[in-house]
């Protein structure tokens, strides 16, 4: 599942500490390489932000236990 821009929103309503403050620098870096690259790949650098979330997630469920 590819994010959008529009889906870090959704997301970071979800989310708290770090992986909050991650999406938040994640939506700056990517309007910034949009403007900055035409070449820039917005679905490879979604990919990205969601296993570094779904990572964030299991550490999270990990200290839970």
């Amino acid at each position: 599942m590819a994010l959008s821009t529009n889906t870090y929103a959704a997301e970071s309503a979800q989310l708290k500490g770090p992986a909050k403050d991650f999406v938040a620098f994640c939506e700056t870096e990517c309007a910034h390489r949009r403007n900055a690259d035409p070449n820039f790949d917005t679905r490879l650098f979604d990919e990205a932000v969601k296993l570094v979330l779904d990572r964030l997630a299991a550490f999270k469920e990990e200290e839970q236990e």
